[in-house]
């Protein structure tokens, strides 16, 4: 598994490698989708190769609100907080992701916790700098 995303910058080979053996790689076609919005979701992705869109359901459409790239990674709170996705994604052209589950998580926890823990300490700041820049967004939509 190729370290594509800042999630991964930084482990070696070795680590990568333990990392790879706990998650699996899956891959999808054009217009595949990968997480249906609504649908149980317990998993991290990484997406290693081609594009994917977020899309969520509004009144019955489906709008775009991201689109992510290789490194790029997704489903960082449903490791924490499993529950239903709250956003349809789906492949713009061949993709593939390197996925993760809690269970998963937490096994690779008691094989190795120190290459666990620098991974969830990078999910977690992942997530910091998310909720900061959603901040700055409330922030600015109240002082308009």
């Amino acid at each position: 598994m190729p370290s594509l995303t800042p999630l991964l910058a930084n482990f070696s080979a070795n680590e990568l490698g333990l990392l790879s053996s706990f998650g699996d790689s899956r891959a999808y076609q054009a217009e595949e989708i990968v997480i249906r919005q609504g649908d149980e979701n317990d998993h991290l992705y990484l997406l290693l190769k081609g594009k994917l869109e977020v899309l969520q359901d509004v009144d019955g459409i489906n709008k775009r609100v991201a689109l992510l790239e290789a490194g790029d990674s997704l489903g960082e709170v449903s490791v924490f907080d499993p529950g239903p996705a709250s956003a349809t994604v789906r492949a713009l052209d061949e993709a593939e992701v390197w996925l993760i589950t809690r269970d998963s998580l937490d096994r690779l926890h008691a094989a190795n916790p120190k290459v666990a823990y620098r991974l969830l300490s990078r999910i977690t700041t992942c997530l910091s700098k998310r909720l900061r820049q959603m901040n700055d967004k409330v922030v600015d939509l109240v002082n308009r």
